[in-house]
């Protein structure tokens, strides 16, 4: 006979046949995508032509998981085809898939009691958000969390959370969220977000008593992954008061003297996780992609969307299937032209992503911006740093400017002129009498789109246009108001909802944040409050062409609460390079890095965004005076302005820029937009 295992061994192998289970929160809980979401849960989202959800399954695939809890509350049948249709429902993937809904939930609280009450957990298992992208080895942090079980069943959960660079995507906005960590644990001992007005925080003195070394860190990102022990659901089955998982249960857990539960943080230094939590972490998130900081989640290498993808130089991936791209048509660096799309002449396409199907008319410009499946855009039309639905009919002269979004099956145009985050759906604006809209209703007009689309794709007349084809097949019931027929154009089914919410709302129960910090996570808000006069198309063409009158510019960089410089996310190579520029700034200036140091990498960011030296220098100079402080005796000025020179001004030259004369135009010109400053030469 065999020799009996030990007890330790027989722990090994009890521990090595546990299956690892995680739990996916498909719901988001608010509605920060809407109108975008009243057709889709966000889990379903196209993240570079791939819908969220399977991004995170190859997450948790990648960590061995082997069963997987979908729950969801809105859209349940959407999801549950979403899965079914997923590869990864195959048996070969490894995953065990298995959705749960419950239209009841309204929180994460809900949800986690749901999932109590089912007594279907039964380990430690993986906590996730449905709209994650990630490529943290997650089985490392779960290994981690169960060797703290082994010492303490007290130890309930472990939050992965990732160090934010100054380079990094996407980072917090004006408010913070400041975690206090024992320095040789690791274990947190207190949570706290901190809107952008507030300039400390409460630390509670037994905190303070208890440990000797702290770790106060403001630079960590939520990752939205959790390793839980089976404790977690069942705290909040005892506490109807947890709605939302950190304001609630982990501030709850920590400031408790009755639980005596301890949670732990997982920093992560070298992979890759974020949140796709608004709008402008989905453009965020999608660079990152684009530019592989997330390999081996990249367009090009087994991409889950099924698609295959040649790579060019400049980030640019253009499916193998099926794609007519015109020879006078440009595409710019950081593009994603997805299968089946037809784009016409002299057409300009940059840092934007093109769905499935998509056609593109003459003489369109699309910057910065993503465009769904079967999308269909006419001629002379102008989308700049927008989410466009999917099955979208945008008619010839049509301008979309920054921020906006565009829901599904909407029609626009001809000449639709919208201005800076409008949001337009086929759905009227949601109130208390249609907060939800029926998924009966909402599968038979999905089908009737279907349908047309068929018979588009059917249609074999080489001389018909695109315009002419959404035209000839668009039968919906929605009307547009005379008063808006110069928004959305004659011919447009479409609704145009309000910017704002509206007052006496209820509030969202995830919506801990500022109604700032809310603003700036819209695509194209750049934490700036100048406006610019858009009165035509060629407008467009110059927003953040000069970083003197930009958002970037040391004007407009906020310094009030915990963060002094609100971080700006755009696809655009030229705005990247001056948010990146004045972070290489601020680091040389507040570090003290020598001129030479600072020179190279000035130049280094230069030769990788292909920026010309003059725009190197306006940013040199917009920087350099944003340091001076300003008094009122003119000897004074003198002597500080003298002082910022003398230690910097040997920068230009370092660089290469020699030319004194266009040095002082550059200086006039930004004190002459930035009046505030023309104090120092005296008036």
């Amino acid at each position: 006979m065999p020799p009996k295992a030990s007890g330790k061994e027989k722990a090994a192998i009890e521990e090595e046949e546990e299956i690892l289970q995680a739990v996916i929160l498909a719901d988001s809980f608010n509605s920060r995508f809407g109108p975008l979401t009243m057709d889709l849960p966000r889990c379903l989202l196209p993240v570079c032509n791939t819908p969220l959800l399977d991004w995170t399954f190859e997450a948790l695939a990648s960590a061995g998981v082997q069963q997987v809890y979908v729950f969801c509350s809105s859209h349940a049948s959407l999801v549950r085809q979403a899965i079914d249709a997923s590869p990864w429902s195959r048996p070969s993937s490894g995953l065990k898939i298995i959705p749960i809904s419950s239209r009841e939930a309204r929180s994460v609280g809900d949800a986690l009691r749901e999932i109590d009450t089912k007594q279907i957990i039964s380990s430690d298992f993986v906590l996730v958000s449905g709209d994650i992208i990630s490529n943290i080895r997650i089985e490392d942090v779960v290994k981690e969390h169960r060797e703290r079980r082994k010492i303490s069943k007290d130890a309930i959960m472990t939050t992965v959370v990732r160090e934010v660079g100054p380079r990094d995507r996407p980072q917090p906005g004006g408010d913070a969220t400041v975690i206090v960590m024992n320095a040789e644990t690791s274990q947190c001992v207190h949570y706290e977000y901190v809107p952008h007005d507030k300039t400390d925080f409460d630390l509670p003195a037994e905190v303070i008593t208890k440990h000797k070394d702290l770790d106060v860190r403001i630079d960590l990102l939520d990752c939205g992954i959790d390793i839980c022990s089976p404790d977690v659901p069942a705290l909040f089955s005892e506490n109807f008061d947890y709605q939302d998982l950190r304001k609630d249960f982990v501030r709850g857990v920590l400031m408790s003297d009755l639980l005596s539960k301890t949670i732990y943080c997982h920093v992560e230094t070298k992979g890759y996780a974020a949140r796709v939590k608004n709008t402008k972490s989905y453009a965020a998130v999608s660079k990152d992609i684009i530019t592989r900081r997330t390999f081996p989640l990249v367009p090009d290498d087994n991409h889950l969307g099924g698609d295959r993808f040649d790579q060019r130089r400049g980030y640019v991936y253009v499916s193998k299937n099926r794609v007519s791209l015109s020879r006078t048509s440009v595409i710019g660096n950081h593009t994603v032209i997805g299968a089946g799309c037809e784009v016409m002449n002299d057409v300009h396409i940059s840092s934007s992503v093109l769905g499935k199907g998509c056609e593109v008319g003459n003489r369109t410009t699309i910057r910065s911006s993503f465009i769904w499946d079967k999308t269909r855009i006419g001629a002379d039309c102008v989308i700049e740093e927008s989410i466009i639905g999917a099955h979208v009919r945008i008619l010839d002269g049509s301008i979309i400017r920054r921020g906006c979004l565009v829901g599904q099956n909407v029609t626009l145009g001809p000449n639709a002129s919208l201005d800076k985050f409008q949001l337009v759906s086929r759905h009227p604006p949601a109130n208390d009498d249609n907060e939800d809209w029926d998924e009966e209703e909402e599968e038979v007009e999905r089908k009737e789109v279907e349908d047309k689309e068929d018979e588009e794709d059917n249609d074999t007349d080489e001389g018909r246009s695109v315009i002419a084809s959404v035209v000839g097949t668009e039968s919906s019931a929605v009307s547009v108001e005379p008063s808006l027929v110069s928004v959305l154009g004659q011919l447009a089914k479409a609704y145009l909802w309000p910017t704002e919410p509206s007052e006496g709302g209820e509030v969202e129960t995830e919506d801990i944040e500022s109604p700032l910090n809310i603003k700036l996570g819209r695509i194209g808000d750049h934490g700036s409050d100048v406006e610019y006069e858009e009165s035509d198309v060629s407008d467009l063409d110059t927003i953040g062409s000069s970083p003197l009158g930009s958002p970037y510019s040391a004007s407009s960089a906020t310094s009030a609460g915990l963060i002094n410089n609100i971080p700006t996310i755009s696809l655009d190579s030229s705005a990247d390079f001056l948010s990146e520029c004045r972070q290489s700034l601020d680091r040389a200036y507040l570090e003290g890095h020598s001129i030479d140091n600072a020179a190279i990498e000035l130049k280094t960011l230069r030769m990788a965004s292909n920026v010309p030296l003059k725009q190197v220098a306006e940013s040199i100079v917009g920087f350099l005076v944003g340091k001076v402080e300003l008094v009122d005796a003119p000897a004074a000025q003198r002597a500080k302005v003298n002082a910022i020179v003398e230690r910097w001004g040997p920068l230009l030259t370092s660089i290469g820029w020699d030319d004194a004369a266009e040095t002082i135009s550059l200086l006039q010109r930004y004190c002459a937009l930035n009046p505030k400053y023309q104090k120092i030469f005296g008036l």
